[in-house]
């Protein structure tokens, strides 16, 4: 028996119009040759290890502790001390030539009073003192000046008295003594130098202070007593 085949209809031809199609291979991803793994981390031993977060630790405590002590101190900063010059009593002042050219000898009897405040909540020290009295930036008298305390908000008057003769330049101090006797007046600067010691909370401090008092004195009258001159000039204070 011979077999029937259903005979398939041709396919369509293409249009005319249509382009030329073309197989193309699809493209290819690059190729990467697997990378071998980082060398692990070398550790360190362990006592390297703990002197190295020992070490971590006290730099920030000490970094810590400066930081609370520089608030506290801003916070809790002394105040500057005032001081006044109450009075004076120049009972002798006499600059003359001396034996030797350039040399003048000053004779002089100087007693002052300065009133020394403390405006802060704390005591102060004043562990050493001295009193230099200068004339024209030459010093001529010394007075060493006893330790006391100055009490919280408190005050004191201190007394140095200078009396003696010295030596001096006389190139310039003599011409600026002819011409303030002529005047009326001399202008004498007293300093006083001293040590300090407070404590503010629990923190102990010391320093130098340096209290700078420029006197405009009267001539003094050798015919009658001495008499003092009161003043309530404010003095330069180094804290």
């Amino acid at each position: 028996m011979a077999s029937y085949e259903k005979q398939q209809p041709p396919p369509p031809p293409p249009p005319a119009n249509a382009a030329p199609y073309y197989a193309y291979p699809a493209p290819q991803q690059p190729y990467y040759a697997p990378q071998p793994p980082p060398p692990p981390a070398p550790r360190r031993s362990g006592p390297g290890c703990l002197l190295c977060f020992v070490f971590k630790v006290i730099a920030l405590v000490v970094i810590a502790l400066g930081a609370a002590v520089l608030v506290l101190w801003l916070i809790l900063r002394p105040g500057a001390v005032r001081a006044t010059a109450v009075s004076a009593t120049l009972s002798r002042f006499d600059l003359a030539e001396g034996v030797r050219a350039g040399e003048g000898v000053l004779q002089y009897n100087l007693t002052v009073d300065v009133r020394v405040r403390n405006p802060n909540r704390f005591r102060i020290h004043y562990e050493y003192a001295e009193a230099q009295a200068s004339y024209d930036g030459e010093r001529f008298g010394y007075h060493p000046v006893q330790p006391f305390y100055l009490e919280r908000k408190g005050e004191r008057t201190v007394t140095a008295a200078f009396a003696g003769s010295s030596a001096v330049d006389d190139r310039g101090a003599l011409r600026s003594y002819r011409r303030e006797r002529g005047d009326g007046f001399y202008y004498v600067k007293v300093r006083l130098y001293a040590d300090l010691g407070f404590k503010v909370r629990v923190f102990n401090a010391r320093r130098k202070s340096k209290i700078t008092c420029t006197l405009r004195l009267p001539v003094p009258n050798a015919s009658a007593a001495p008499v003092p001159t009161m003043l309530g000039t404010r003095c330069a204070v180094d804290f």
